[in-house]
């Protein structure tokens, strides 16, 4: 059978969680849309991730190397994989069935995307239901609606091989570390089409060991990924006169991280570096819903929403 979809899972000391992702890919397999090889790409574990990676035997492909974040580790796995489609899962999230034969449908639609997204359900470690991601969910050239927003979750992404490669893959820069799978977005919506798939393909693990839990880490990984896609000369030709927005865009992001971890003072630092650095950002309602929910704090917020939930 033809191998149509390569799934690509980068994992590092998820010995706990990486099992569910795993059968998930498997699960996608089906003699009617072609075969699923599922490959896990070890990022030096020191748990009992090879011991548990050996268990399914030949039904998956386990390689393992140095320790160099999780950019890298999905580039090796491309480089191994033999599908005509590459899908990333992240070790700690897991696809519901059927998610690959929807992605393949829009594939081959009349606008042939590079990429294709859906939607995503935020759950637990223990798999219990904690709410729909709402975010904004565009198609065709999503280029700006990209700039301005990362909306598109990582562990719902399938792209195209060719244009994978074409476009180089993920930059492994260490400090890109959780925001290269945008950087790498932005590059393809700077290129190709975007396609949207409008049903709940992915379950993705909300808990304490999430990247976008620690506000450092997640600054210096944004301001990265900003200065590596103005670097990409397609990108540096589509935003000519705009990069100040862009990175205006990124610095509502931060804020918006900063806000979500309890860090109000430094929500309002960079809600007031966004504005510096492009004034008309004011007009915008994304500013201003990070504004209002830094002015209120998270704990009127939270009883807020509970009241109109009820």
């Amino acid at each position: 059978m033809t191998v149509v979809w390569s799934a690509i899972i980068p994992t590092y000391n998820r010995a706990h969680l990486v099992a569910h992702a795993i059968e998930s890919a498997l699960d996608q397999r089906s003699p009617a849309d072609g075969e699923v090889e599922v490959i896990v790409v070890d990022d030096e574990s020191s748990d009992t991730t090879p011991e548990l990676a050996a268990s399914f035997g030949t039904r998956i492909i386990y390689m393992r190397q140095a320790n160099r974040r999780e950019g890298a580790a999905r580039n090796q796995g491309a480089e191994r994989a033999s599908g005509a489609y590459l899908a990333f899962l992240d070790s700690d999230d897991y696809w519901l069935p059927g998610k690959l034969a929807a992605d393949l449908d829009r594939f081959e639609q009349s606008d042939k995307p590079a990429l294709v997204y859906s939607r995503g359900r935020n759950v637990d470690t223990a798999d219990r239901f904690i709410g729909e991601r709402r975010l904004f969910t565009p198609q065709g050239d999503v280029f700006w609606y990209l700039a301005r927003e990362a909306f598109i979750p990582m562990s719902t992404v399938a792209v195209r091989a060719d244009a994978f490669r074409a476009c180089g893959g993920f930059v492994e820069d260490r400090d890109l570390s959780g925001t290269a799978d945008w950087e790498l977005w932005l590059r393809l919506a700077a290129r190709w089409p975007v396609g949207f798939v409008d049903r709940v393909g992915t379950c993705i693990r909300v808990h304490e060991r999430n990247m976008s839990a620690d506000p450092a880490y997640m600054e210096r990984a944004m301001l990265s990924a900003v200065r590596h896609a103005l670097a990409d000369p397609v990108i540096a030709d589509r935003a000519r006169g705009r990069e100040r927005f862009i990175r205006a865009c990124m610095y509502v992001t931060i804020a918006v991280n900063a806000y979500t971890n309890r860090r109000r003072r430094r929500t309002w630092l960079w809600l007031a570096r966004a504005l510096a650095m492009w004034p008309p950002q004011v007009l915008d309602a994304r500013f201003w819903g990070a504004a209002l929910r830094a002015l209120v704090g998270p704990t009127f917020a939270s009883r807020m929403r509970h009241v109109a939930s009820a």
